[in-house]
């Protein structure tokens, strides 16, 4: 595991230099690129979350990515119909090629969420679609893009993975393994990750922490905890080469203030329990 992990850390962080991502959240952030250098954008930076980019007649866009065998429907929540003026659909294959992309109007948008397929491009009838060939990437970004899509398979194959929120998935691993815990599977309950052998539900939330020009560290949030019905949260941290680097436990309902937790949790939450020591100074 830990020499696909590291070979992967080094591509991503390949790919952060050459200004191809600016987070972990990879696919949606490549997409970004692709429609940059497409229709000649200028990306927003993160905090702007309802527009990715702006084109160079003052057009707004937002972003949507999925990685697709085939032509497949790809599902838009939380548009901001007032703000953007195009939705940017863009389908790759698994090495990240770019395979499809679809360009509509804001006056096509039905709502703030939405699927795009067949369907309901038949139903619009007035929208921009580029196929392949007629999306120029350059050749050294092309190759950097499939040796990364390659080694996300090698990451699946090997059970660590199970989907591409991959931080989220490496996390579980580690917890379910030191937790003795079994992931949920269940995609109606949402609730909960993972559960343990008397039937006590876990919360998983992964950070991925070390110094670099991604993010400030000590101010890493912790999103979705309210309404969650898990008995614990287990706070997973891992480094740049994916490794664990430290993981607590503690009482879900002792989270002081869920609408805006960080990474403090696990230092200030009543019944924590430190699972793994961590090696980061400020967490301890």
């Amino acid at each position: 595991m830990g020499t696909v992990l590291e070979k992967f850390a080094d591509q991503s962080d390949k790919l952060f230099s050459m200004g191809i991502i600016r987070t972990d959240s990879f696919t949606g952030e490549i997409g970004e690129y692709i429609a940059k250098a497409h229709f000649k954008l200028t990306l927003t930076d993160r905090v702007k979350r309802a527009i990715d980019g702006i084109d160079p007649y003052g057009y707004k866009y937002q972003v949507k990515s999925k990685v697709v065998s085939r032509k497949g429907s790809l599902r838009v929540t939380k548009l901001d119909v007032y703000e953007v003026d195009y939705l940017c659909a863009i389908y790759f294959d698994i090495y990240y090629n770019p395979i499809r992309i679809i360009r509509i109007n804001n006056e096509f948008f039905p709502g703030s969420s939405f699927s795009i397929n067949n369907k309901f491009l038949k139903k619009i009838e007035e929208y921009d679609e580029y196929l392949s060939g007629e999306i120029v990437i350059k050749p050294a970004i092309t190759k950097e893009l499939n040796a990364f899509g390659k080694l996300f398979s090698d990451l699946k194959e090997s059970g660590i993975v199970k989907s591409r929120r991959i931080v989220g998935d490496i996390g579980e691993y580690y917890a379910c393994k030191e937790l003795v815990l079994t992931r949920n599977t269940n995609n109606v309950e949402k609730g909960f990750d993972a559960f343990d052998a008397n039937g006590d539900t876990y919360e998983i939330k992964t950070r991925r922490v070390y110094e670099s020009g991604r993010r400030k560290s000590n101010t890493r949030r912790l999103n979705k905890l309210v309404d969650k019905t898990a008995d614990y949260l287990v706070v997973v941290v891992i480094d740049r080469s994916f490794k664990c680097d430290g993981i607590w436990k503690m009482p879900l309902a002792n989270i002081d203030n869920p609408k805006s937790a960080n990474l403090s949790v696990v230092k200030n939450t009543l019944g924590t329990d430190i699972i793994i020591p961590t090696s980061i100074d400020w967490l301890k």
